[in-house]
Parts: structure tokens; C-alpha cells; sequence
């Protein structure tokens, strides 16, 4: 099943496990020893997932998550998205929307990562539209965008650091963290109507106007789990490789075969997340063994497949609209 005609490109992340244990400011993060990863959820704001990822390569993976992302970084980061890209400043506090395809760069590595992940159903559950908050200020787009205010990294963090599980955990710093995240994802999530919740939840296709670039992302999104090839592709829409390989990165932002690992990628996470053994998802997504399923994952959302299984399983009991970030 490899993909002959297509270049591979990537690198590979590192999970392991570590705890914080004091507030962390956007000028003293860097000077500090960078913790390793830890992914936790809060029992009383259901539908978010929370993650300190140490990243030891610079480089991830193309792929897109069902919500929002919210992430504070401690270098810069360039986030390509379509033909965008975005330049993030190290403490900043950066945005994803749903289903937006994207890779990360960064300037510096090893380097470290708060993220949050929040679909729009969860985020307005639990922090309802309030308007007597307007939205903080951003620089970019819906899809990709950076928070002007610097306060808003440090409010994120904040959160970070109250609601980051402990053996023996303070009842009120607990509190005080979720009361600051409530108030504050109203103001940094963007209120969607029903008809945008819909469609959020069931993945919209991409459209770049041309009506064969268009049937290019389909057929690679349908048959990404079959053998493909550039030569295969060209065919189907009567164009040459070469020429392909142009007008679709210059359509998408990515080339052919990063999209099509993209789709693999986001189908075996889901598969996995869903309790299937690894073996299997790297078979059913069409990767040629599971030695590349393991080393894709890695690159794209550093995390071993197996310790990703076990974490998917906090996430068994949400619907669909629930869930979001890595997993599926």
C-alpha cells in the first residue's frame, strides 16, 4: 500500500508525562526546564480535553480537529493553512477553527504547548453566548488567528495551571479555574448559529472554485484508504502530474500526498478512539504497515497510537458534537 509518486515528509513527537506545579508567565517560560506531555480532562466541564505537549521535533503533520483549538506556544510558530501562513509569537495565545486543515512549524525545539480543544456545541454549553462580552481581538482569519491582547495567553495559562489534575488538588483553585474558563470562552470562541453547528459537526469539503481541483480533494478524501498515486490522480481529471501536484498545493496549501495522509491519519485516529487495535486501523486507513501508522501519529499528534487508545476512552461517552481535538 505505498503510495508510489508521492514524496513522504514528516517528523516525529514525543508524549511522556509530568506535572506543573506554579503559575507560568509568558517571560519566565522559556527559561524554565520544559515539562513533558500530560492530557487530562475536568469532570465538570465535560467535552474539553487539555494538553501540555512537549514537542521534540519542530515540525507537525498536516491534519484538522473536529473544534476549536485554543494554544499558547513558547516559540514561534509558523501555522500554514491553505495558502496562508500564519506567524504566531512565542506566549501568544492562538486560535484554530474547526476543520481547518493545517501544519506547525516551529522556530526552537524541543519546544512546549498548552492546548484546548472545545467543539462549538460544548463551548456553548458550557459557557452560554453573553452579550455583555464582546470578543477579544484577533489578527488572521476564522480559521487560523492570534489574540492581540497578551492578556489572554496569560488568562489561558492561568486556567491551564488551576485545572491541571493533582493528587491532592486545592477545591478552590479548581474552582477559580473553571470560573475563569467559563467567562473566558465566551470571549475568545466566536458564537456559531445551529445551521454553522451542523456543519461544523459533519466536516463541510473544502471548495477552491475549480470544478476538477474540487474532484481531486474528493477523490483523495473517498479513497484515501485504497492505493493511490499522483499518475492515478492525474487520469481521473485528465491533467499531468507535474501539473496536479501545482494547482493543488496552489488550491489547498498542501500537496496531493500530504492530504492523502491526512485523511489516513484522521481516519486510524478515529478508528482507534473508537477502541480498534492499531494493527487494524493501519490497515482499514491504508497505511503499509503499522510501523508508518506509528510514525505518522507521532508526527502529526505526538502521541504514541497505543497511549492514545487509552486515552480515547474518556471520550466513549460523547457524542459526536462533543468531541474534539485528538480525539476523534
Amino acid at each position: 500500500m505505498h503510495d508510489r509518486g508521492f514524496t513522504e515528509s514528516g517528523r516525529t513527537g514525543m508524549l511522556r508525562l509530568a506535572r506543573r506545579k506554579r503559575p507560568i508567565s509568558a517571560n519566565n517560560r522559556s527559561s524554565m526546564a520544559l515539562p513533558a506531555s500530560q492530557y487530562w480532562r475536568d469532570a465538570e466541564l465535560a467535552g474539553l480535553q487539555f494538553t501540555t505537549n512537549r514537542f521534540r521535533y519542530r515540525e507537525l503533520r498536516p491534519h484538522r480537529h473536529v473544534g476549536f483549538t485554543l494554544a499558547v506556544a513558547d516559540t514561534e510558530l509558523e501555522v500554514r493553512s491553505g495558502t496562508r501562513v500564519t506567524v504566531v509569537p512565542p506566549g501568544a495565545l492562538l486560535r484554530i477553527g474547526p476543520d481547518v486543515w493545517h501544519s506547525v512549524q516551529a522556530r526552537a525545539q524541543p519546544w512546549r504547548e498548552d492546548a484546548l480543544f472545545c467543539s462549538f456545541a460544548v463551548a456553548r454549553c458550557i459557557s452560554p453566548a453573553n452579550d455583555a462580552l464582546s470578543l477579544a481581538r484577533v489578527e488572521g482569519n476564522e480559521g487560523v488567528s492570534v489574540f492581540v491582547d497578551a492578556a489572554a495567553a496569560l488568562e489561558f495559562l492561568e486556567c491551564h495551571r488551576l485545572l491541571v489534575p493533582r493528587s491532592t488538588g486545592d477545591a478552590g483553585d479548581i474552582a477559580s479555574g473553571r470560573a475563569l474558563l467559563r467567562q473566558r470562552l465566551a470571549q475568545w470562541l466566536p458564537a456559531p448559529s445551529p445551521t454553522e453547528d451542523e456543519a461544523h459537526d459533519t466536516g463541510p469539503a473544502p471548495d477552491s472554485g475549480d470544478e476538477r481541483l474540487n474532484r481531486l480533494y474528493t477523490l483523495i478524501a473517498s479513497g484515501f484508504h485504497q492505493r493511490m498515486t499522483l499518475d492515478s490522480l492525474a487520469d481521473a481529471v485528465g491533467w499531468h502530474p507535474v501539473h496536479v501536484q501545482r494547482r493543488f498545493r496552489g488550491a489547498w496549501g498542501f500537496t496531493p500526498h500530504e492530504m492523502l495522509v491526512g485523511h489516513r491519519i484522521e481516519y486510524a485516529r478515529d478508528l482507534i478512539a473508537g477502541g480498534a487495535h492499531v494493527t487494524y486501523a493501519a490497515h482499514a486507513a491504508g497505511f503499509s504497515d503499522q510501523s508508518h501508522l506509528h510514525k505518522t501519529f507521532l508526527a502529526t499528534y505526538a502521541v504514541l497510537p497505543g497511549d492514545y487508545r487509552r486515552l480515547a476512552v474518556l471520550d466513549a461517552l460523547q457524542p459526536l458534537s462533543a468531541r474534539n481535538g485528538i480525539a476523534g
